[in-house]
């Protein structure tokens, strides 16, 4: 493990999944130019190929190779893991919801108890998963005859981000904790939830959450979780350092990193997807929160639950994974509430603040209020589009057929096609995580000019469409297999930073410095999508100037959830029209 990530117990694979493959340099930059050639100009395509040959000659090259195959050839580790917690550590934008994004949780067996009681049972089953993973360990799973990794649940519960300057640390709990913190007003109690290596009842549990939420507390404003909120993440961490300077603060922060979730309970009403979205992120008036926590469930007066799981050290796909875990023991057990004659008080976590640290925490609030006013949200759906309309269209991917919609609306408003972005799993290997997909191919850059010139005919524009599918398909075989291109050479560089005087390089490539080079990590839509009946919907803001971020989701209902920096506004209206206009365009392709 790298110092930057505080855990002592070894991650095994103990089913023996396949590690994760190294793929060949010459390999990797031959897709870089092929994925490129249509993001850049002529001249800057005929500059990175002269590059590249350049380099794949030089002994430059060929030592940076042989340092990832040795990172790759560790037992039980991979070539990218480490690296891609690192580039999330380095991040110095706020937790949420820049890296970490809310999502909307329900289950229906939940609905038919009382909202206090939908929190115990989460409490309770929380502290069930995670039990039987301390004891058994966390090793492959089958999704549809298909098997995964879920090594990154050891990262999930139990943890933090810990902020620090310059880069951040994640904190993992080597021991087995007992207590959930729970949120509530701002205040923080730890709540005991397994007892003499046995889960606690759940309807002790109630009855403890029960005597917080009736006690009449007043909010508590500011508490030490105001960093957890910080716009630029160094100011956080040096509030952070003088909050910690004092024993009581570093006993009760302690508390918190070891603690297995933090559940909030806000005593408001949300309705609709922009509040409930927005105070998943936040709420408002108090914050109860505490971001970084290696996952958090909130919950609204009116029974909305959302939940933020730290991106640092797993992925999405461990979060379905721990959401699957939770509702196969939800909807097997019988959940009894017995009356008990006494009530268990939780213990309030209690931090003590100066003057000057609560100015400094009251600041930090103000710049996160202003840094989620920055930025607006759209709820889009798509009539018509349906996984069941394409299937009968001989169109079998509607990501691939969204993101080629995206890719003609961004031509119709740019006159150009940028970049995208679009994680891929690639948790079927060990230490796996994901790969970005690189859509924008001359395949799809010629259906878009095509489709838009409206000169072929409606089956020549079809086979074409095809054809720009067909190559989305088979990039997304390559990520998933292993083969990408950006996870690559993120690392490449990466390792040049890290080991470059210490394998005998002595000047920065060149390729590390051209504008192709760039524009392969140029994320002006950054977009995301998942399918499971329990998580709704989520949202997260663009990732650069002037750029889109976006969930969407193409199902029996379709529909999109597309957010945008103010000033962006009117690009962003402008987009959403002509992606429906090509959407339906693009439906009637087929007779």
């Amino acid at each position: 493990m790298k110092d930057f990530i505080k855990y002592n117990v070894p991650i095994k694979n103990i089913d023996n999944l396949p590690s994760y493959p190294i793929p060949t340099l010459k390999d990797t930059l031959d897709r870089f130019l092929e994925w490129v050639e249509p993001l850049v100009s002529s001249v800057e395509f005929e500059k990175a190929k002269k590059t590249v040959e350049e380099f794949l000659i030089t002994g430059d090259s060929k030592k940076l190779e042989e340092k990832i195959q040795e990172l790759g050839n560790r037992e039980e580790d991979s070539w990218i893991y480490d690296y891609w917690v690192k580039s999330h550590l380095l991040v110095r934008a706020p937790l949420t919801p820049h890296t970490n994004v809310p999502i909307i949780y329900e289950n229906e067996k939940l609905l038919k108890f009382e909202v206090i009681e939908r929190i115990a049972i989460l409490m309770h089953s929380t502290a069930v998963v995670y039990k039987d993973f301390k004891e058994n360990g966390a090793g492959e799973y089958w999704i549809k005859n298909k098997r995964y990794s879920s090594d990154e649940f050891h990262g999930l519960l139990a943890s933090i981000n810990d902020i620090k300057q310059g880069m951040d640390e994640y904190y993992i709990n080597d021991e087995c904790s007992e207590f959930i913190v729970f949120s509530y007003k701002n205040h923080l109690y730890n709540i005991q939830v397994i007892r003499n290596e046995n889960v606690v009842p759940v309807g002790e549990i109630l009855n403890t959450l029960k005597t917080i939420v009736l006690s009449n507390i007043e909010a508590l404003v500011p508490n030490a979780n105001y960093v957890t909120i910080g716009v630029d993440r160094d100011e956080a961490a040096k509030v952070l350092e003088k909050i910690l300077v004092n024993e009581i603060n570093q006993k009760a922060y302690q508390q918190i990193k070891d603690a297995i979730i933090v559940m909030n309970y806000d005593d408001i009403e949300v309705n609709g997807v922009y509040e409930e979205l927005d105070n998943g992120s936040c709420n408002r008036e108090y914050v109860n929160r505490w971001h970084g926590k290696g996952f958090q469930f909130s919950c609204t007066k009116n029974g909305i639950f959302s939940f933020i799981a730290d991106h640092c050290f797993v992925d999405g796909g461990t979060e379905v994974y721990f959401i699957n875990k939770l509702k196969k023991y939800i909807e097997k057990t019988t959940f009894v509430f017995e009356e008990l004659t006494s009530n268990t008080i939780a213990k309030e976590i209690f931090f003590d603040l100066s003057q000057d640290i609560k100015k400094d925490l009251l600041d930090l609030k103000d710049g996160f209020d202003k840094c989620m006013d920055s930025f607006e949200t759209r709820y889009v759906d798509f009539n018509g589009l349906s996984r069941d309309v394409l299937k009968e269209k001989g169109i079998l991917s509607g990501d691939g057929f969204i993101h080629l919609a995206f890719q003609v609306a961004q031509y119709m408003t740019y006159e150009s096609v940028k970049n995208t972005y679009i994680s891929v799993d690639a948790r079927r290997f060990f230490r796996g995580r994901t790969e970005s997909n690189r859509p924008v191919s001359k395949e799809s850059v010629s259906f878009a000019k095509e489709f838009l010139k409206k000169e072929k005919s409606k089956k020549d524009l079809y086979q074409m469409m095809k054809e720009a599918l067909d190559e989305h398909h088979r990039r997304v075989k390559l990520c998933q297999s292993g083969q990408g291109v950006n996870r690559y050479l993120y690392v490449l560089e990466s390792v040049y930073e890290d080991y470059g005087k210490e394998i005998g390089i002595v000047k920065k490539p060149d390729l590390f410095n051209i504008e192709a080079f760039k524009v392969i990590g140029d994320n002006h839509l950054s977009t995301t999508s998942f399918g499971h009946p329990d998580m709704k919907y989520l949202y997260f803001p663009p990732v650069q100037e002037h750029g889109f971020g976006i969930y969407y989701f193409v199902g029996p209902k379709s529909f999109m959830i597309i957010t945008a920096y103010n000033e962006d506004l009117e690009t962003m209206n402008k987009m959403i029209l002509n992606l429906q206009e090509c959407i339906n365009g693009m439906l009637e392709l087929h007779e």
